[in-house]
């Protein structure tokens, strides 16, 4: 299976596909997360996201039932660290009905794929505490925690 690069046209594919995954956090985090935003406004935000030349969505499945959203990120070095080039996967996802059939490792691939072919030094992608199932499958693929945000409130 490989994926393919989302265009604009995809962006309500996309909205449609980040419902489970928002609804997911907004049933562990409803602090952070609504539970149903705006159909219309997801799809603008996802348009607005394959209008930037650094973001890069992929879909998997046919018809789609995965996607990844990738960004380039870069910075400059300074006195504190040296500068990088990194791709950040913003989101991954797969429907649950799809889980388990390669395309959570194909999308993974295909951000691997991308972070080549943009000379990125690393990869990123962030996951919340609750996700344990998300965590093994980055771990699978090679990935590995790298720092913790700790939460409190006032």
């Amino acid at each position: 299976m490989t994926p393919r690069r989302a265009s604009l046209s995809d962006a309500a594919t996309l909205a449609r596909l980040n419902a489970h995954v928002q609804g997911w956090h907004a049933a562990h985090y409803p602090e952070a997360f609504f539970p149903d935003p705006d159909p219309s406004a997801l799809t603008a935000w996802f348009a607005d996201r394959l209008a930037d030349p650094a973001c890069t969505a992929f879909l998997a499945g046919d018809p789609a039932t995965g996607y990844a959203l990738c960004q380039l990120q870069q910075r400059e070095g300074s006195i504190f660290s040296p500068g990088y080039r990194r791709l950040m996967v913003e989101h991954i996802a797969v429907a649950p009905e799809a889980r388990r059939q390669g395309q959570g490792r194909a999308l993974l691939s295909a951000a691997r794929q991308l972070a080549r072919d943009l000379n990125a030094d690393e990869i990123l992608l962030d996951t919340w505490a609750a996700n344990t199932e998300a965590h093994a499958f980055f771990r699978a693929e090679g990935f590995e925690p790298r720092r913790m945000l700790f939460r409190a409130l006032p």
